[in-house]
């Protein structure tokens, strides 16, 4: 298939002759595997394999799209799987530190370069795939191809030749990334062995586009998808571990990498909706792993430090955001895959971000493009969520989901008679397993908001109370006028909130002294600050400068304090008032 010779490697996985350093990857210094691959491996193994699988990382994008497919080779004990990567992709940073902690072992690329595998899987299209000595397959990473390729790429270093033959000039913008001549050539052949699509509308853009590949397509459907679709029972687990409470409503905003996303383009988004959302929204943030490894998450995190205090769910990049895509009550997006998968699986979508000819006609996200409206900078963004949740009618989104894969549910059994077919080796009995989403990256609770703006209507008459919470941290820069009071954590950054504040609380196993010894000081320093609370899983203590001390007790301890200075402003006696309070002294 246009690759470096096989004949200096033996079957079974043996380095027959010495690797050429001057091509190793990123690591160039990292020793030779000697276990479970290597010359001397049989003098090491426990279980001795008969096959053995290269896993071809290109970032973490490609390892997550990896880990959807190789559940084909559950309870196989006659395979071996390793990984390795060319360092070819900008962001292929803390790869070693991925695998490590997924226990897979890793192989430095000059070896992976030099053994005879009898199967390698990627999931991208970058460099040094031409030079593999094994049956290559190579998958899409997202929601099949649905990327223009940005200009020309540079062609492979080491023995990669530019590509000859039928290959036409690139025009503008126009080809698709990894459907056009320049990611699937070498030499005018096919890189890869088997090319897997997950709908014939690929292959029809891959016969006009690059005709001399198309019989190396493979209709094998699209494995994340699958695993999503077979998680969508879990809907409320996954919404309870984000929200906590059922009803609040769940936002999703996601965002691709580029300049040209949702992140790129509105960097402020997160920041103003939820300035503007009360809590009953809990809002969930899906940054590119690209990103992620670009930019850095201590950086990330940085730029979103406000959000977070104020209760943004973050989810990490390897794992959470399809569960949180299932949890939605509303997707806010753009161009990326996460955005239309979470159309696909039905729910209502606004776009942030659209730049039309990063997006390859035909494809699902092109089509999303027609049909979902677009978030107007000009308009509330309550209002367009809202109408976007109540307006949305199931199927509305069926034609995006026609294209995202064309066997539903057949990934796996489909990708592991490819894989076995490849490698020339029988089956495992019984069917391909199937994971649903786990919950990792997910937070397990309902957010901490560290400084709240509360606005409380007493029902005098009832002893009822609405309480409607916002985040003080934000609203304060993006609304002109406070309405309500605020309650803030003694330990939040913004001196001005801490001055401003008119209920200052502490956690109890936050505490080094009693919890009225506390409260005394507190009231004492910050002359401002009318309540001081110490609170507790579903409990808390609250002093008031006249020395009064109550025991109020509720779910949300801390928005029951906002009920206390409410009826205490009343001029109500807050025990008499709220059958959740107790006074103590």
């Amino acid at each position: 298939m246009g690759r470096r010779s096989a004949t200096v490697i033996s079957r079974c996985g043996r380095l027959l002759e010495p690797p050429r350093q001057e091509q190793a990857g990123p690591v160039p210094d990292t020793p030779l595997v000697d276990v479970p691959i290597g010359a001397r491996s049989d003098a090491w193994v426990t279980v001795a394999p008969q096959r053995r699988v290269l896993l071809v990382a290109h970032n973490l994008t490609t390892v997550t799209r990896l880990l959807d497919v190789i559940c084909v080779f559950d309870s196989d004990p006659r395979v071996q799987v390793v990984a390795s990567w060319s360092g070819s992709d900008p962001f292929h940073r803390d790869l070693d530190q991925v695998f490590t902690d997924l226990g897979v072992v890793t192989v430095p690329w000059v070896q992976a370069l030099h053994t005879r595998f009898d199967l390698a899987i990627a999931a991208s299209h970058h460099g040094g795939l031409a030079d593999l000595n094994s049956p290559l397959v190579i998958l899409s990473h997202g929601i099949g191809y649905t990327k223009n390729s940005p200009g020309n790429r540079k062609p492979e270093t080491g023995n990669r030749k530019p590509e000859t033959g039928n290959r036409k000039p690139e025009t503008g913008n126009r080809q698709t990334f990894g459907l056009s001549p320049q990611w699937l050539l070498d030499d005018g052949r096919p890189i890869a062995d088997a090319l897997v699509l997950s709908h014939p509308e690929q292959l029809d853009r891959l016969r006009a586009a690059v005709p001399e590949v198309a019989h190396t397509a493979v209709i094998a459907g699209d494995p994340c998808f699958d695993r999503i679709r077979a998680s969508l029972g879990l809907r409320r687990r996954y919404r309870r571990l984000i929200a906590g409470d059922e009803r609040r409503k769940i936002v999703v905003v996601s965002s691709t990498w580029s300049a040209g996303s949702t992140f790129g383009r509105r960097p402020d988004l997160l920041r103003h909706l939820m300035s503007e959302l009360p809590l009953d929204y809990q809002v969930v943030g899906i940054v590119h792993p690209n990103t992620w490894a670009g930019h850095g998450p201590w950086q990330i995190r940085t730029w979103l430090a406000d959000c977070l205090r104020a209760g943004l769910v973050l989810v990490p990049p390897a794992e959470g955001w399809r569960a949180a895509l299932i949890a939605a009550d509303c997707l806010i997006g753009d161009i990326g895959a996460t955005t239309a998968y979470g159309s696909a699986i039905d729910v209502p979508t606004l776009l942030a971000a659209f730049p039309e000819d990063n997006v390859a006609a035909g494809s699902p996200v092109a089509v999303l493009g027609d049909i979902a409206a677009r978030l107007d900078p000009r308009e509330s963004l309550r209002t367009q969520i809202d109408r976007a949740i109540a307006l949305h009618r199931p199927g509305a989104y069926d034609r995006v989901t026609e294209l995202v894969t064309s066997v539903p549910d057949e990934s796996p059994k489909l990708l592991r008679a490819l894989f076995y077919r490849l490698m020339n080796v029988s089956e495992p009995d019984g069917e391909a397993p199937l994971w649903r989403i786990p919950t990792a990256g997910l937070p397990g609770s309902r957010p901490v908001v560290s400084a709240l703006e509360v606005q409380v209507e007493l029902g005098r008459s009832s002893g009822s109370a609405v309480v409607t919470q916002f985040p003080a941290e934000l609203r304060s820069r993006h609304t002109d006028l406070t309405v309500g009071h605020i309650v803030c954590h003694i330990d939040h950054p913004g001196r001005r909130l801490l001055a401003s504040a008119d209920v200052l609380y502490v956690l109890a196993h936050e505490l080094a002294e009693t919890a009225e010894e506390w409260i005394t000081e507190t009231l004492r320093v910050h002359q401002g600050c009318g309540l001081a609370a110490v609170v507790d899983a579903d409990s808390a203590l609250v002093g008031s400068r006249d020395g009064r001390v109550w025991r109020v007790s509720a779910a949300d301890p801390v928005r029951q304090v906002s009920v206390l200075r409410a009826w205490l402003v009343a001029g109500e006696r807050p025990e008499a008032a709220d059958g959740a309070i107790t006074l103590v002294s």
